[in-house]
């Protein structure tokens, strides 16, 4: 008898190969013999799965935002204020060690892609539609925001969080994690609601 094959957790074992390996070695270096051997699998299971390097990219990108948006993550802690409680919630986004660093290469090369193709822009706007959302969501269901200012204020600290990801991908040596998340802070303090909500 065949052995059976969850196609779901082979996709997502693939993604998350992908993630370590375009993360440990940048997008052009990285084929797809290399993931598909941090994965386990073969080439022809790669390939039977994803159709070229893009679609790996996406996969992993995918896996990503699915991390991302896990309900988990965005559960309010106990005691802290809206203001702490995403403030920590956020600064956990950011690149503070060698494994989120790599994750966040991901990202860059993604972003680097998607510049000159319109299909990953268009996949790129659709991440960050999500991720604002939720975010809003949190905003308006846990700060009792109008909908207008919950998205204007879930623009900004994706921004935030964006900037300060970028500069420590790139410069790690000078921004280790206490600096990214009291930069993080400084950034996103004033924008939201009082601590008292």
């Amino acid at each position: 008898m065949p052995k059976q094959v969850d196609i779901v957790a082979q996709k997502q074992a693939i993604a998350d190969a992908a993630i370590r390996v375009i993360g440990q070695t940048g997008l052009d270096a990285t084929r797809l013999r290399d993931v598909a051997a941090a994965a386990g699998v073969t080439t022809g299971a790669v390939t039977h799965y994803f159709d070229g390097k893009d679609e790996v990219l996406i996969a992993a990108l995918e896996e990503l935002v699915r991390r991302i948006l896990d309900p988990d993550i965005w559960r309010r802690p106990q005691g802290l204020s809206l203001r702490d409680a995403l403030i920590a919630l956020c600064g956990e986004l950011l690149p503070l060690d060698d494994e989120t660093r790599g994750e966040w290469r991901v990202w860059l090369a993604f972003w680097s892609r998607a510049i000159h193709t319109p299909r990953l822009a268009e996949i790129h706007r659709g991440y960050y539609v999500r991720i604002t959302d939720a975010l809003s969501e949190t905003l308006i269901a846990h700060g009792g925001l109008e909908p207008a200012r919950a998205n204007l204020i879930a623009d900004a600290i994706v921004a935030a969080v964006a900037g300060v990801g970028v500069r420590a991908t790139v410069e790690p040596d000078q921004w280790p994690a206490a600096r990214q998340r009291r930069t993080l802070a400084a950034l996103i303090t004033p924008l939201l609601p009082d601590p008292q909500s």
